[in-house]
Parts: C-alpha cells; sequence; structure tokens
C-alpha cells in the first residue's frame, strides 16, 4: 500500500469500526441460535459451554499476547487471528457433538483473544483523537452490526446453519481485510513520523508529535483487583446472553429469542455518544464505571420480581445495555489515560485487560448455564437473577469504596 501525504486518523478509524461492526453482525447472527439449539438438544450446560470455550480461548489468547506482543499487535497476525476466528466459527456448522461445538468455539476464542488487543493498540496510535471518543465510537459500532446481526437471525432459516456459519466466515474475512488496510496505514504514517529525513521535499513537512514513539516502561501496571473489578463486571454482564436464551423459550415463549439482544444494542447505539460525552475528567469515568454496575442490578432486579413477564425480560435488557453503556468505554479510557500517565506498555495493559475481561466472560458464560439448570432442578426460576443482582450489589459498594483509590495510588506509585 503506498503512503499517502494525506493521511487521515478518521478515515483509518473508520476502517477499523467497519471491520468491527460488520463482524459483530456475524456473532449475533450465530450465538442466539447456537446457544439455543444446543439448549434443546442437550443442556443448558452444553449451550453455556460454548460460549465458555469462546472465552476460554480469548484467555489463553490474551495470555499470549501479554508474553509475545508481537503475535497480538503485528499487522499481519490481527488479520490472520481474525481469519482463525472466521474459520474456526465456520466449521460448528458441520459438528453434531457438544464438545465438539465446545472445542472449535475455544479455537475462534483463542483467535478473538489475539486479536482485538491489537485493535485497540492500533485505535490508540491516532493520537490526534479524543481517547473517550474513540472507545465510544468502538462500542457503538460493535453495537449496530449486533442489531443488524440479531435482526438478519430472525428471518434466516435456522435449520441451514452451514448458510449462518458461511455468513459468519465473510464476515470474519471482510473485517480481517480492512483492519490490515488501516493498520498498515497507521504503520506507515507512524514509521515516517519516526524519520524526519524522510520527510525532505515532501508535500508535507511537519512530523506530527502524536505519532512520535514515547519511551515504555514495562513494569507500569494497574493493580490486580482493579483487573479483578473488570472480571467480575464482565461474569455478571455476560449472564444474560446465556440466561436470557434458555429462559425465554422456558417462561417467555411469546417473543423470539434475539429481541431483548437487539432492543438493548438499539439502546447502546442511540445513546453511547450522548453518555460518553458527559465524562471528561477521570472522576466522571469512575463514576460511570459504578453507574455500570447499577445498570446490572436493576436489570437482574427486574428479572426477579416478574420472571415471567416478556416486558420485563425488554426492560432487563434494555437495563443492561445502560451497564455497558457506561462501564465500557469508561475502563477503556481509564486504562489509556494510566499508560500516557505512567510511560506503560499500552498494547501489554490492553491485552491484559483482555485477559481478565475474557476471563470474567467464561466464568460467566459456564456459571449462567449451571445456575439456569439449578434454579430449574429446585423449582426456584428466580434463582439465578437473585444471585445476581446480590452480586452485581455488592460491585456498586466496591466500585464506589476502592477502585478510584486503588487506581489512584497505582499512578503515584508509578511515576515516583
Amino acid at each position: 500500500m503506498r503512503f499517502s501525504s494525506h493521511f487521515s486518523s478518521r478515515t483509518h478509524a473508520n476502517l477499523i469500526y467497519t471491520g468491527v461492526a460488520i463482524a459483530s453482525g456475524g456473532v449475533a447472527l450465530y450465538t442466539p441460535l447456537i446457544v439455543s439449539q444446543t439448549g434443546l438438544k442437550f443442556s443448558g450446560f452444553w449451550a453455556a459451554s460454548i460460549l465458555f470455550g469462546l472465552n476460554l480461548g480469548r484467555v489463553a489468547g490474551a495470555w499470549l499476547g501479554t508474553r509475545f506482543p508481537v503475535i497480538a499487535n503485528h499487522p499481519f497476525s490481527v488479520s490472520g487471528n481474525i481469519l482463525l476466528e472466521g474459520i474456526a466459527l465456520y466449521c460448528l456448522a458441520f459438528l453434531d457433538q457438544a464438545w465438539a461445538l465446545a472445542l472449535f468455539a475455544t479455537i475462534a476464542g483463542l483467535g478473538s483473544g489475539l486479536s482485538f488487543p491489537g485493535l485497540k493498540f492500533f485505535l490508540l496510535k491516532l493520537r490526534d483523537l479524543d481517547q473517550s471518543a474513540l472507545f465510544a465510537r468502538l462500542s457503538m459500532s460493535i453495537r449496530l452490526g449486533l442489531v443488524a446481526g440479531y435482526l438478519l437471525a430472525g428471518w434466516i432459516p435456522h435449520d441451514t446453519m452451514q448458510l449462518v456459519f458461511l455468513i459468519v466466515l465473510l464476515t470474519f474475512t471482510g473485517y480481517g481485510i480492512l483492519m490490515l488496510i488501516a493498520m498498515r496505514g497507521i504503520v506507515q504514517k507512524e514509521q515516517l513520523s519516526a524519520d524526519p529525513e524522510s520527510l525532505h521535499g515532501h508535500p508535507a513537512q511537519q512530523v506530527h508529535a502524536q505519532f512520535s514513539p514515547r519511551a515504555v516502561n514495562p513494569q507500569a501496571d494497574l493493580p490486580w483487583l482493579f483487573y479483578v473489578s473488570n472480571a467480575v463486571f464482565w461474569c455478571l454482564a455476560m449472564q444474560p446472553n446465556i440466561s436470557l436464551s434458555l429462559h425465554i423459550p422456558h417462561f417467555t415463549p411469546s417473543i423470539p429469542v434475539s429481541t431483548p439482544f437487539w432492543v438493548g444494542a438499539l439502546v447502546i447505539i442511540a445513546l453511547q455518544m450522548p453518555v460518553s460525552k458527559l465524562a471528561v475528567r477521570d472522576q466522571d469515568h469512575f463514576r460511570f464505571l459504578r453507574f455500570g454496575y447499577l445498570g446490572l442490578l436493576a436489570g437482574f432486579a427486574t428479572l426477579v420480581c416478574f420472571p415471567q413477564s416478556a416486558a420485563a425480560v425488554i426492560a432487563a435488557a434494555v437495563f443492561i445495555s445502560f451497564g455497558q453503556i457506561f462501564y465500557g468505554p469508561s475502563l477503556d479510557v481509564l486504562t489509556a489515560r494510566f499508560a500516557d500517565k505512567t510511560n506503560a506498555d499500552t498494547g501489554r495493559l490492553m491485552s491484559r485487560q483482555m485477559l481478565y475481561q475474557s476471563s470474567g466472560s467464561m466464568a460467566g458464560s459456564l456459571s449462567g448455564g449451571i445456575l439456569f439448570d439449578l434454579a430449574q432442578r429446585l423449582q426456584l426460576p428466580v434463582l439465578n437473577w437473585a444471585a445476581l443482582a446480590t452480586l452485581a450489589l455488592v460491585m456498586c459498594w466496591y466500585s464506589y469504596r476502592k477502585i478510584p483509590a486503588l487506581y489512584k495510588q497505582a499512578v503515584h506509585s508509578q511515576r515516583q
């Protein structure tokens, strides 16, 4: 790709956002279908094992990314890992045994765990763009794709899973291509900016400081409990992906299983950018972390009170979406700002964040199936939602009392 003097950070960011949206559509297309079909054919445990496998692979991929950054942050590696995920997902269409579905889901997760931190790594190289807006737009792109995928899942014949997963493979192929184009442009701009001699005789004579490499402190890292809080949030936020997919056919069969997911995604699309613009200071973002847990608490409490109401299912999805609107981008911004303040390795921090996020999602996907099966066995249909509401309440207090203090202490200690 020949480098252009008219490099546009916005254009390259939009290429990444478009790829993410396309791939998210593929994820939304297959996830409710494969989970609900596996739950009906086998059990809630085996349905949960698919998402468990995905997140187990993401944990392994994120861990490898922290140990060997080149396999997570090189442009060809990122695109190759995206393609690995798409191929592994395509194989799910031809498998009939639950353990095989979980195994190939794990391979797909490995590709995801290696590629997504790399995506954030390259986004953060666009230093002339606001970090809050970067991550808010990333979240919105994911939700736009999810809405399209959920709606598409409503009319594609469910008995032709080969067609479903062929579409998924095509979405990930397009995602990988767009990412590669964007990443190569960003790398070439960074190389050009780092070599002023190459600018002689070039129309663009100025070197943009935002692309200049900075000294890295490899020891700088966020506190362990900060990451644990992130893991717990995504453990709770992942629960509805399993629990609602199993809950709806049993208790509210009047609505399609994909309904609460696309409704929640629409809420995020409508409100993500306006809400994210409200957070400017670090303190605002810490407040948004608490609001994230409060959103989850409200959603789970609604289902405790009205487990057999279709309207309550949709309302719960809206509350949970509010939680993700507040929490996700703010956590990304706080992580990126910590890297800037302490000269930490941004790619390593993002991989470590992905490691804990995927660990929480892995625990949430497995426990969601187990809790649902236990609730049915004990004939207490609200048991799983009550347990989740209790944990969300505890984390509301923890995120208020502990998280800001831990973060500020880590910044202070690394600066000394």
